[in-house]
């Protein structure tokens, strides 16, 4: 007998928030746990209300002085970003011992979740790449349809195409997010779509010339390595 799927709160999913509607999306939380459904959500959660409110403010502070300040301010405004996100995570064993994986009590705290035993970060930190690489010409000149097979739940999808020519051998992407060209080689010219959706528009490339596509994944903070060169050419 299968054994029954448990829905819990989703620490890659919290971890996954983008920082452009983190701000926003933890105040809604904060509200869905402290205020709104406060008949459901009782007992006492690891972070006060208080603190999880300060945690926001300075978020929000933070980035508005690192987007208007400039790298000086970086520092500051990854500190309160690591603060807020660990302070949403800390509430995740709160509600799922309260939901005991019902989806309608999930629902109402606002927290991302998903089934138990979601692995695709864990897959990627141990090596897994994007397969099934896949294009065909766009509707305008200089353009093309790329993809690759869907890997899993949440995953989000780079897209680099370079000209005429494939990557040299020893180039790597970090864990991290860096590509690493051999030493002695320039970085060729390219083409790069970071939207996250698997399948793309590439715009802008020139005509009859070749590209050598590759795709990378992420989830949370981890992030594959770099696929096999799919050879690709725009619409003329």
């Amino acid at each position: 007998m299968a054994t029954p799927t448990v829905l819990t709160v989703s620490i890659p999913g919290i971890k996954a928030i983008g920082v452009d509607i983190l701000g926003a999306k933890a105040y809604n939380i904060m509200e869905a746990i402290f205020v709104i459904n406060t008949a459901i959500f009782i007992g006492t959660p690891p972070i006060t209300l208080l603190v999880l409110t300060g945690l926001i403010t300075n978020y929000n502070v933070r980035r508005s002085a690192y987007i208007q300040g400039g790298l000086s301010l970086k520092k500051p405004y990854q500190t309160a970003l690591s603060a807020l996100r660990s302070g949403l995570c800390s509430l995740a064993p709160f509600v799922d011992d309260i939901a005991v994986g019902n989806e309608d009590t999930l629902k109402l705290s606002m927290l991302p979740y998903s089934a138990k035993g979601n692995d695709t970060g864990d897959l990627i930190r141990k090596g897994a790449l994007p397969t099934g690489l896949v294009y065909s010409t766009g509707s305008i000149t200089g353009s093309a349809i790329v993809s690759c097979k869907t890997f899993g739940k949440n995953a989000k999808y780079i897209a680099i195409a370079v000209q005429n020519e494939m990557l040299p051998d020893g180039t790597i992407m970090t864990a991290d997010g860096q590509i690493i060209l051999p030493s002695g080689f320039a970085a060729p010219s390219y083409i790069i779509n970071i939207n996250g959706k698997r399948v793309k528009s590439l715009v802008n490339m020139i005509p009859k010339m070749d590209y050598y596509l590759y795709y990378v994944m992420m989830f949370g903070v981890n992030v594959s390595g770099l696929s096999l060169p799919l050879k690709i050419a725009s619409k003329n």
